[in-house]
């Protein structure tokens, strides 16, 4: 339980995004909840595209409401004028969430003691003891950072160091996009080095002829890549956005004494679909958990259960992202070659990336042959393969 010898367990949460808002949802009945936010409203920045896993949606509670639209299936490609690889999601479809919705519906379901908005928190101590600007200050038994890809106070606290990306994204309007993806419920996604030498670019329909755009690429240059790209595809904007994507953490300390972190500040996250929501939130449920088992000294159970199979997978995850970091002309050489023939694959599972490359090589075993021989030339970066194989078995 998480009331010892009477005393209810008093939490900080640092940052009110979809990770601390759902932890707080969950420990609505047992928790002295207090919210610290630097913003004066929810939903600030929109920086996520928002797509997640329809089914991994609904079984962590997410109400359909905050569902902007669906998609049955995904194109990997070069560009819109080839073929490239159809994916058929036949189990669970994608949803496009609606992230600033999803934070008023999870601070709607939630009951906070109290609500500190506008509060830039600037110090942690290991005691749990939180100090922010205009004279802030207030001790916790536990503190949870929320703080997404900033990177400032989880780096300074338990020495997290997140490996991130840059990313710019469009709401707009584009004729020739409607001409060109007819299908409101179809995501395509390119690997083109015109448009990004660093990562995939990605159109999603929101319907009414209203997409969704976006690019990343290193800091340097991916306000130009953006705009190259938005020219190129004729998107009259209607909202600009963007921020950090995390790839993954090279830290695997999550908690330590009194403070602990959940979501884009663990690095466990999926770059390569959907980013950190779902991720972020299943790391509110095992610290929710814990809390629940015995609400004092649960950061170090919460590191320790963290590190085993969900942080396992995020290494996984983070070292794919990774690879195709470094080898974004080598997978657009594969792609042309592939485009070459019609290739459609059915797939069970959005977020399942091992099985669909599976279902793949099986169905198209002359793709395979293909591929292998791009194999010696991929560029491993700084991955270790001996950590990939001791994430997976």
């Amino acid at each position: 339980m998480s009331v010892t010898h009477g005393c209810t367990v008093k939490i900080g949460l640092i940052g009110a995004g979809p990770s601390n808002l759902f932890l707080a949802w969950l420990l609505r009945s047992e928790a002295d909840v207090h919210l610290i936010e630097e913003d004066s409203k929810l939903g600030l920045p929109l920086h996520c595209t928002g797509l997640v896993s329809e089914k991994m949606a609904i079984t962590l509670g997410i109400s359909r409401r905050v569902f902007d639209n669906y998609y049955d299936k995904l194109t990997v490609t070069t560009d819109l004028h080839s073929t490239g690889v159809l994916l058929r999601f036949t189990n669970s479809r994608v949803t496009m969430l609606n992230r600033p919705g999803l934070e008023e519906y999870l601070h709607g379901e939630a009951s906070l003691r109290m609500e500190h908005m506008g509060v830039r928190v600037i110090d942690v101590s290991s005691r749990g003891v939180v100090k922010g600007n205009g004279g802030f200050e207030d001790s916790f038994d536990l503190v949870v950072i929320g703080e997404g890809a900033r990177n400032v106070l989880s780096r300074r606290v338990l020495g997290t160091r997140l490996i991130t990306v840059s990313g710019i994204q469009v709401d707009g309007y584009s004729p020739y996009l409607r001409n060109m993806v007819n299908d409101d419920h179809h995501i395509i996604v390119f690997f083109n080095g015109k448009y990004s030498s660093r990562f995939f670019t990605w159109i999603v329909p929101k319907g009414n002829g209203e997409f969704r755009v976006g690019v990343v690429d290193d800091t340097s240059i991916v306000g130009l890549r953006f705009r190259k790209v938005i020219n190129q595809f004729n998107v009259t904007p209607r909202r600009v956005f963007g921020g950090k994507i995390v790839l993954g953490s090279s830290n695997v300390n999550y908690g330590y004494g009194r403070i602990a972190t959940v979501g884009d500040s663990t690095g466990v996250t999926k770059a390569l679909t959907g980013g950190g929501i779902v991720t972020g939130m299943l790391t509110s449920l095992i610290l929710a958990r814990i809390i629940h088992e015995s609400g004092y000294g649960a950061a170090e159970r919460y590191s320790s259960m963290l590190s085993g199979t969900l942080g396992k997978l995020a290494k996984v995850y983070s070292t794919l992202s990774s690879i195709l970091y470094n080898n974004v002309e080598l997978i657009e050489r594969a792609l042309r070659e592939i485009s070459e023939s019609h290739v459609e694959v059915k797939v069970p599972d959005y977020d399942n990336h091992i099985d669909a490359l599976i279902r793949l090589l099986i169905t198209n075993p002359k793709i395979g042959l293909k591929v292998i021989k791009y194999t010696p030339l991929i560029n491993m970066g700084n991955v270790n393969l001996r950590n990939v194989v001791n994430a997976l078995f």
